[in-house]
């Protein structure tokens, strides 16, 4: 993702929020770019990335990914 990310609130566990996954881990990707991610019961779609608390976070197949550096 490059570009503008959409500054969001930091994240509240009581509103439905999408897993943040490592960029570095090992995992298995469901392979569906229709799968949204949600922040805060906000939903974004594959690609979107957000700013949170000065952190860039990309979606990617349903999973928030932490980037690195700030924004």
């Amino acid at each position: 993702m490059s570009g503008d990310r959409t500054p969001v609130a930091a994240r509240d566990e009581s509103m439905p929020n999408s897993p943040i996954g490592d960029q570095d881990a090992d995992t298995t990707v469901i392979a569906d770019k229709s799968i949204k991610c949600q922040w805060n019961g906000i939903e974004f779609s594959d690609g979107d990335g957000v700013c949170a608390e000065g952190v860039p976070y990309d979606c990617h197949y349903g999973s928030w990914m932490k980037m690195p550096g700030d924004c």
